[in-house]
């Protein structure tokens, strides 16, 4: 394997994540005919049904704009429905049908396969240490950088 033209942390994470999502999003659209953002969604209204939009697009890490796009889209092809929300009107809570419902077990299953398939270049006990390691990592970057303090480059 050669070395990245840049070699921070970051950087590699983007770009293993990024042809990632590539090859799922290929293996989605042609079993589901969905996209991988089509499909955060739909888990997203599946897992926590009545769901709002705003919601969607934290949980996701989307732009809300994008969000309400793929909404429409997913509404058109019947895969969820939009309700008023029940507490408060300006609220549009977020179901899926049942076929959305199908297209989503569906999905995870293949989810799983291609996790499985991505992780079998590591041994169990590797596994383990991985997600430890990530565990940490996130927590870290949740609770930010405090230590480096940014500096203005003098010109």
């Amino acid at each position: 394997m050669s070395r990245p033209p840049i070699d921070f942390l970051t950087f590699r994470m983007d770009v293993v994540n990024d042809q990632a999502k590539q090859l799922a999003t290929a293996i989605y659209e042609k079993a589901c005919d969905v996209s991988l953002r089509e499909l955060r969604v739909l888990r997203l209204a599946h897992r926590r049904p009545g769901i709002t939009q705003g919601e969607v697009s934290s949980m996701a890490r989307l732009e809300k704009t994008l969000v309400s796009k793929l909404v429409t889209s997913l509404a058109r092809r019947d895969l969820l429905v939009r309700q008023i929300g029940t507490e408060d009107a300006r609220w549009v809570q977020l179901h899926l049908t049942d076929q959305g419902r199908e297209i989503v077990k569906h999905c995870d299953r293949l989810g799983r396969k291609m996790e499985k398939s991505l992780l079998s270049v590591l041994s169990s006990e590797e596994v383990e240490v991985f997600e430890a390691c990530l565990a940490k990592l996130a927590v870290q970057v949740e609770s930010g950088f405090d230590e480096v303090l940014p500096r203005k480059v003098s010109r």
